[in-house]
């Protein structure tokens, strides 16, 4: 969430930012904060001071006593003062709750050059690979449609068992799994971060630390009678690591990643591809995360997103990289690009990855922060990205990667994790 401070000493930016995203309803909530944090402020002032007044009563108690002198009239002004410090501390409890809850609610300070506009329509493609893939000289197959034809995958069973959006994987198709975890770690690995196992659940507070909740109370998953939550993405435990902490500056940046299974309500849309293995209630990603000082973040996000492209560029998977404008950026984003995969299947890119940079937005929830030169205690940024998320990451190769026997060639860099595989499936008798 947004820093009081910033409030404090800026108003007139978070109004602007707020027209620029298009949620000009909330500009009035700038008001009511400022309004509410001047309220509490006096009252912290009242109550420091009816501390103060405390301290000064308790040492002229103590010395009356030592001169052996009443003490009764002090001692009736000092019994006075607790209630009132708990009735003023009570009404600060209140109005910071107030506070909070709008602050909880503001979307983050866009970066200058994030584009204008209104919905995904108005994202701006800006750099292509591969950008006129070969179209394919015979009808591709829908993936689930192969993936079940050549015994690589089996929907049914995943459904009569767990439900829409749950899938078994077979043979090849868990291989390539596999294969694009290994590689995904192995390649960030080469790139100076450092591997983290996470747990795949967490508590409210934390849950509430790394996002707003009432946005996805409605996607995670719940266990029963436990104050947990099954992860969403591998981001929420790799930030959470740093719940509460305090850095020097000299050892930022910390580069960190992680591979876990993601756990997700929803699964996008209906329509021929909601069948298969592009949206999933139990997907896996390699996720990366970066904590910096403010002043290189917007340099990790570069950093963070060639990785991704690199990796992309590995595979020899045909994308364009897009820059989300402000109406389609997300609470937390102050910038944010996201890769999008071509499906010659349906002519169209899709998006594979996301990078962004969260400024201070997440480190303030969980209070994570580093010592300056000066020894002063400021807020990190925090930034992440999705190396790859290998479900939607096996359709684009399915549909890339086809041949019209229904074969699916390996991309070279993975067929070292799949025991020198150069292609799996195959349909018998066409």
């Amino acid at each position: 969430m947004l820093d009081i401070k910033l409030v404090r000493e800026n108003p007139d930016l978070i109004k602007k930012n707020l027209k620029k995203r298009d949620q000009e309803d909330k500009i009035s909530w700038v008001d009511t904060i400022s309004s509410n944090d001047n309220k509490w402020k006096n009252l912290k002032q009242k109550a420091d001071k009816l501390r103060n007044q405390r301290n000064i009563l308790t040492n002229e108690i103590k010395e009356l006593k030592k001169q052996g002198k009443d003490v009764e009239p002090r001692l009736k002004l000092a019994r006075g003062i607790p209630s009132k410090i708990e009735k003023i501390e009570g009404e600060m409890t209140e109005l910071k709750t107030q506070i909070d809850s709008y602050l909880t609610n503001l979307p983050n300070i866009l970066h200058e050059a994030v584009p204008q506009g209104k919905s995904e329509e108005d994202n701006v493609p800006f750099r292509f690979f591969m950008e006129d893939p070969k179209k394919p000289n015979f009808e591709l197959r829908n993936h689930a449609e192969l993936l079940e034809k050549t015994d690589l995958a089996d929907f049914n069973a995943g459904r009569n068992n767990s439900g829409q959006g749950f899938n078994y994987l077979i043979g090849g198709m868990a291989e390539l799994d596999l294969a694009l975890q290994r590689f995904g770690i192995d390649f960030l690995l080469s790139k100076g971060f450092k591997l983290i196992n996470t747990p795949l659940m967490l508590n409210k507070e934390t849950i509430k630390g790394a996002i707003n909740f009432q946005d996805f109370q409605d996607v995670i998953y719940k266990i029963d009678n436990e104050d947990l939550y099954l992860i969403p993405t591998g981001e929420h435990p790799l930030i959470s690591l740093f719940k509460n902490k305090t850095f020097h500056k000299k050892d930022l940046p910390i580069k960190v990643c992680t591979l876990t299974p993601c756990f997700r309500k929803e699964i996008g849309g209906h329509g021929v591809d909601s069948r298969g293995i592009f949206r999933m209630h139990q997907f896996y990603k390699v996720e990366q995360v970066i904590i910096s000082a403010p002043e290189e973040s917007y340099f990790y996000l570069e950093e963070m997103q060639k990785i991704s492209e690199d990796f992309f560029k590995k595979l020899k998977i045909p994308f364009r990289v897009i820059e989300i404008c402000s109406g389609d950026l997300g609470q937390k984003m102050a910038k944010q690009y996201d890769i999008e995969a071509w499906f010659p299947r349906e002519e169209k890119y899709k998006e594979v990855t996301s990078a962004g940079n969260t400024t201070s937005f997440q480190a303030v929830r969980l209070n994570t922060k580093y010592l300056d030169e000066n020894g002063e205690k400021k807020y990190v940024h925090m930034l992440n990205n999705t190396m790859v998320a290998t479900s939607r990451a096996m359709v684009a190769i399915t549909e890339n990667f086809q041949k019209q026997d229904g074969t699916i060639e390996i991309p070279k860099p993975l067929r070292k994790y799949m025991n020198k595989k150069k292609k799996i499936g195959g349909i018998k008798n066409g």
